[in-house]
């Protein structure tokens, strides 16, 4: 069974130097990011917790999700690299399943919101705002699942369209992108179809999709 852990608290913020507990969602430019004088601090932090490791079954994983960090990000497992993302505006996960020692973890995210080159927008009207700044979930998932893309892609994929717009019919297409699961049942309009999966466009071969279309008529 699929469950989901909330770690917005107990976490501790480092700021060159000084450490200060937090909830998240938090940013360092609260104050300084919103008087007009664009000297707001730019630079790098970290945030650190302590991360007990969820009860696993064979084959269950466990994948951090982040919604919002910026607006680079390095995560950090007991002391070792497990991720990095550029962009301060998208949600990424990590698998850390590997990366999980028995009891308490230390998890540490820094993150940097420094003038970078390389990550866009470059400038704007707006506030670089530095943080951890939407939830952190940690989703623990069973062997066959629902596909928790790096990117934080969303694993069911809806396209409607329009196929008569004067008889107002309409084709539905659903696009299930899972892990280690051999088929996919659909309920479309209460209409069971059980599906295999598919293995193009997925390079580990536990992975793929399964999609099924429906035609609609009022």
């Amino acid at each position: 069974m699929s469950k989901a852990i909330l770690l917005n608290t107990g976490w501790i913020f480092t700021k060159e130097g000084h450490d200060e507990p937090v909830t998240l969602p938090h940013t360092w430019n609260a104050v300084d990011g919103q008087d007009g004088g664009n000297d707001y601090y730019r630079g790098t932090c970290s945030y650190t917790r302590n991360l007990e490791k969820p009860e696993l079954s064979d084959g269950d994983r466990a994948v951090l999700q982040f919604d919002g960090v910026a607006m680079t990000a390095v995560v950090s497992l007991n002391g070792e690299k497990v991720a990095e993302h550029k962009g301060g505006y998208s949600t990424f996960r990590v698998d850390i399943t590997d990366a999980l020692h028995d009891g308490a973890n230390e998890l540490m995210v820094s993150v940097d919101n420094s003038d970078n080159d390389t990550v866009y927008p470059q400038k704007a009207d707006f506030t670089f705002y530095g943080g951890i700044y939407r939830d952190v979930t940690l989703h623990v998932v069973p062997a066959a699942h629902f596909a928790l893309a790096e990117n934080g892609a969303v694993p069911v994929k809806v396209t409607p369209a329009v196929t008569d717009l004067a008889e107002r019919r309409c084709e539905v297409t659903v696009e299930a992108f899972v892990v280690g699961a051999q088929s996919v049942t659909f309920t479309l309009d209460g209409q069971q179809t059980a599906l295999p999966r598919l293995c193009s466009r997925w390079s580990m071969p536990a992975c793929g999709t399964a999609l099924t279309t429906r035609t609609f008529t009022p």
